[in-house]
């Protein structure tokens, strides 16, 4: 799929979604060149649920762990 943007140029699926307005959201990190290492999963109200996601910015790295208030969104 092409995207164009105001100024009929192409671009790429990255710059037709996070504009600058969707970055300065304080809701939303973006963490580049990071690959996920584990999904977390809790059992809420006996019902297991994802809750987070744990991911290294390289192999050898060190592991962060993110946890969602409400959303985990995996693409």
């Amino acid at each position: 799929m092409t995207y164009v943007d105001e100024n009929r140029q192409r671009v790429s699926t990255e710059s037709a979604y996070l504009t600058t307005d969707v970055l300065a959201r304080p809701n939303l990190s973006v963490a580049t060149r990071s690959q996920v290492t584990q999904i977390l999963f809790e059992t809420i109200d006996g019902e297991l649920r994802t809750v987070g996601v744990e991911f290294a910015d390289s192999t050898d790295g060190p592991r962060y762990r993110v946890h969602a208030r409400k959303q985990v969104v995996l693409a």
